[in-house]
């Protein structure tokens, strides 16, 4: 089995929103891609001085591969990390999608759909008008604040539409949640305080390997 890849990848530059999950990284079954949002070495070496400083020590199997999903290709970085694309691997791509063009989203999930036995989890947010006025009106203001923090909303999907397009790619497992269906399966204790916001879903597709 290849060692464990983490990519800091994705357009946005600041550093406050950047998401490194890498705990539990090496005791994975496959291989797994975490996504984030910071694309420059200055970010990188900012997200580096704060693992060490909460003194987690990086692992030899952990690299960093960071990637403009706009400008770059996702395969090409990979490969030249070592990543292996014919090894079974799994994509945590966590905070990302909504700062991407349709355009970028589309060309990296197909990166994803040409590994065998791939899974990926990401979130996105459904158009403003599929909600409520009340709901409607939080999600905008969400995304004002993202916006004048210069990580303008760029891209949202219908449930089916969304469906539909992972299954066109080969995805034959999609489980689509929204946040409020998640935090249901936290244990009480864990849930309580848990902000919901609108609009917010969760999806894992998986394309499991042919006998």
């Amino acid at each position: 089995m290849q060692p464990a890849l983490r990519a800091a990848c994705g357009r946005s530059s600041s550093s406050a929103r950047a998401s490194i999950r890498f705990p539990c990284a090496t005791r994975l079954p496959t291989p797994a891609f975490v996504c984030s949002k910071s694309i420059t070495p200055a970010t990188q070496a900012w997200k580096r001085e704060r693992l060490k400083e909460a003194g987690l020590a990086l692992p030899a199997s952990l690299t960093f591969v960071p990637i403009d999903f706009e400008r770059q290709s996702l395969a090409k970085g990979l490969a030249g990390a070592g990543f292996r694309s014919d090894c079974p691997a799994f994509f945590q791509w966590l905070g990302v999608v909504v700062y991407l063009s349709r355009e970028a989203i589309l060309v990296t999930l197909d990166v994803i759909a040409s590994i065998p036995a791939s899974a990926v989890v990401f979130e996105y947010t459904e158009p403003f008008e599929n909600h409520s006025p009340e709901g409607c009106t939080r999600l905008m203001a969400a995304a004002e604040r993202a916006a004048a923090r210069g990580e303008p909303w760029l891209s949202f999907f219908n449930p089916t539409e969304l469906s539909a397009i992972l299954r066109g790619k080969g995805f034959t497992d999609v489980e689509d949640l929204r946040v409020a269906e998640m935090v249901k399966r936290y244990p009480s204790a864990l849930a309580t305080g848990l902000s919901i916001s609108p609009g917010g879903h969760v999806v894992r597709a998986e394309k499991r390997r042919m006998m």
